[in-house]
């Protein structure tokens, strides 16, 4: 068995986004980021860390002020120091937090420390201002607030799109048994990237030809994928056929399944078909520009062996190179006129 025929599809985008839509898209889902989760098995999102911050701020905010009001700054420096440890210490344990927050952390939380003894101890002023509680209170509330537009957690809630809707289609959204038709194309878009790279845009319109590739692969990767929904559900219903006689009703869905998997077949070899047209074309390039660069600098070696044995005398093999990469030249306008006249893919 081939590479290519082993060797699963990459994810299609889809072509109508805009390039850098497409690429954000493309890095998300190769590098997928690990979803966290509430131990109820919820995923995280920002505005949940958002609404849990808000909460502990609301809770210590209002503790404090009751304890400023009550007491005074004593016990609000004290609620406000433990409110801030706690979450240091719950920033300290999530593996979402942003390692810079959590480093920003652990010097508030050291502060916060450190200043319990101080008070604890009688260290401070009789009477020190009232606005202190409140300064470490605004500690603890960037804190929050960098964490909350920092953690490494989902913008928004997973949205469960239909097929039809979503924008990307990837290899397990297809049949094992139809990921070589998507690889072929791929193949073929590949090669045609390279053929753009080697020979340019002089001799092969390659940006419109990568322009149709990238819509038909898209297109055959949509089909593919609604190709595996209907077929299974057409072997579900197969297998709790009741009768021959419900079986009979559902061979039509099968012979629209074998259609349709033979039309993407058809299409699949003219992309292939072009894809070797192109190859053969970037080969005949090729080999007229080796022939070329032949003829430019045998001269330098005609000039050295008559300069050595026939001072004076022409090179007559000069005449016999020139035709050689004439007709190479031929050969490769041949192949270029045959790939944009009659290609089965335009």
């Amino acid at each position: 068995m081939s590479e290519d025929v082993i060797r699963r599809p990459r994810p299609v985008i889809d072509p109508a986004l805009p390039a850098r839509e497409r690429g954000d898209l493309l890095r998300r889902v190769e590098n997928p980021r690990p979803l966290v989760q509430w131990p109820n098995g919820e995923v995280v999102t920002r505005r949940a860390r958002l609404r849990e911050g808000g909460v502990q701020l609301c809770v210590i905010g209002i503790t404090l002020a009751l304890s400023l009001l009550t007491v005074g700054w004593y016990l609000g420096m004290i609620v406000v120091c433990v409110g801030l440890i706690a979450y240091v210490g719950a920033l300290a344990l999530r593996d979402d937090a942003h390692p810079v927050t959590r480093v920003l952390g652990v010097i508030g939380g050291a502060g916060a420390a450190v200043a319990i003894p101080v008070l604890l101890l009688d260290a401070l002023p009789a009477d020190p201002s009232t606005g202190l509680p409140w300064a470490v209170f605004g500690v603890l509330v960037a804190l929050v607030t960098a964490d909350t537009l920092t953690a490494r957690v989902q913008e928004d809630a997973p949205v469960h799109r239909a097929p039809a809707e979503d924008p990307v289609v990837r290899p397990e959204d297809l049949s094992a048994s139809d990921h070589p038709f998507l690889v072929a194309v791929q193949n073929t878009v590949d090669l045609v990237e390279r053929a753009r790279e080697e020979i340019g845009g002089d001799f092969l319109d390659t940006d419109r030809a990568l322009t149709v590739l990238r819509e038909e692969e898209w297109r055959i990767a949509v089909l593919l994928s609604r190709q595996r929904e209907l077929r299974r559900a057409h072997l579900r219903r197969w297998q709790r056929a009741a009768s021959p006689r419900v079986r009979d009703a559902l061979r039509p869905q099968r012979e629209h399944l074998c259609a349709v998997e033979d039309a993407v077949r058809t299409r699949v070899e003219q992309i292939v078909e072009y894809g070797r047209l192109v190859e053969r074309a970037v080969t005949a390039h090729r080999e007229w520009e080796q022939c070329q660069e032949a003829v430019d600098t045998t001269a330098v070696y005609a000039d050295h062996r008559a300069s050595a044995v026939f001072p004076g005398a022409g090179s007559p093999e000069m005449d016999e190179l020139a035709a050689t990469a004439e007709a190479a030249r031929r050969v490769r306008d041949e192949h270029i006129d045959r790939l944009t006249g009659h290609s089965p893919l335009f």
